[in-house]
């Protein structure tokens, strides 16, 4: 009888033990197995990066409030730039990451997927995507997966002065039009619509960035230009001035920037150049290593969704990636959007752009005469 207490006494031990060590176990590695059989941990916080100014205004109103109150989701916003968000996500090598969704330029979307350090998106944790314009996602997919949602479709063109222009441009190679004269503002490939424009003045020419005679041919043309340039603005501020000053009266510049100038009351029209605007999209990612993945799942849907994208619209006078957009009358009349029009932007080849930039600054310094 002593033995057999003894044996049911041991026996309880045991399991008592075991079902302990089991439940630790579970514990400790709850995301895990969560994220092993398709459930991802659940939590009450997001962290979000975004551009600062204006841009943080937008989306906060168009998205970010709404988003929080209707799913109770607190959401952390972060202002900076791909500058300061690129360098942390590579040290982070895909863990801990600080941010759960980033606002990123496609040359960081590139090399951040490229570094694998970026969650892939699918219809399944972001239905949204489906009504994406698939030339713009085709650009953020790399080996079947899609690293990016588009969002914010801005396309470079020509803003101009109306009531000093007596021939509006139509192109590019406008710029060159000697009733121009001094009054041609060109930014430097150091700042994204420097770049952007002479990625479209390659094109323009026939040519392509990743051949060299291309780009050579491209410099020669620039520095034809210098006669008719007064100033080489690095940010949009200085642009808006030289424009409201009457000292550049056309510039490469942004849609959604021109229209807005408009809007506060500056004479201004906008071109999109027959040879092709160029891209300059914002789009959303999710970095590896998220803290709240669910939950960044769940606002890049929401800011996927067409009714987000039209409030965001309406506020930053931009085209969107969602085909469902309805776009005010207003908006409509004056954004280029839709499959065909964005299939015929050009794309900066950033592959090659992004190390021969500091080459190209010195040429374009070169060629152009340096800063006013």
């Amino acid at each position: 009888m002593k033995n057999k207490r003894k044996f049911t006494f041991a026996s309880l031990f045991l399991s008592l033990a075991v079902l302990i060590s089991a439940c630790g176990n579970q514990q400790s590695g709850a995301g895990t197995d969560n994220q092993a059989s398709g459930q991802l941990p659940k939590t009450n916080k997001v962290v979000i990066g975004v551009s600062g100014g204006d841009w943080e205004k937008n989306i906060r109103k168009a998205a970010l409030d709404q988003f929080q109150k209707d799913t109770g989701i607190e959401v952390e916003v972060v202002t900076g730039t791909d500058a300061e968000w690129y360098p942390k996500l590579k040290a982070g090598n895909g863990k801990n990451a600080a941010y759960d969704v980033l606002v990123l330029q496609p040359d960081t979307i590139q090399r951040a997927a490229d570094s694998n350090l970026l969650q892939p998106l699918d219809t399944k944790n972001v239905p949204n995507l489906a009504d994406l314009y698939p030339s713009v996602e085709e650009r953020f997919t790399k080996d079947g997966n899609v690293y990016a949602a588009g969002f914010s479709m801005g396309q470079l063109g020509l803003i101009y002065r109306k009531d000093l222009v007596k021939t509006p441009p139509t192109s590019w190679l406008d710029l060159w039009n000697p009733e121009y004269k001094g009054h041609v503002a060109i930014s430097s490939p150091t700042y994204s619509a420097g770049l952007q424009f002479f990625s479209g003045l390659v094109n323009a020419l026939g040519g392509k960035e990743s051949n060299p005679a291309d780009v050579d041919k491209t410099f020669a043309k620039l520095a034809e230009l210098k006669q008719n340039a007064t100033a080489f603005p690095d940010n949009s501020g200085s642009i808006q001035t030289l424009l409201e000053r009457g000292d550049a009266w056309v510039v490469p510049f942004w849609d959604g920037r021109a229209f807005a100038m408009q809007k506060a009351g500056l004479n201004v029209g906008f071109t999109y150049p027959k040879d092709g605007p160029v891209a300059a999209v914002a789009s959303w990612v999710i970095p590896k290593g998220s803290q709240n993945l669910a939950n960044a799942y769940k606002l890049v849907d929401y800011l996927s969704s067409p009714d987000a994208q039209k409030s965001f619209s309406d506020l930053s006078l931009y085209g969107m990636t969602n085909k469902n957009v309805k776009y005010s009358d207003d908006l409509k009349n004056k954004v280029q959007v839709g499959e065909e029009a964005y299939k015929k932007l050009k794309w900066v080849d950033y592959t090659t752009a992004t190390p021969n930039l500091a080459d190209w600054t010195n040429r374009w310094t070169q060629a152009l005469g340096g800063s006013k």
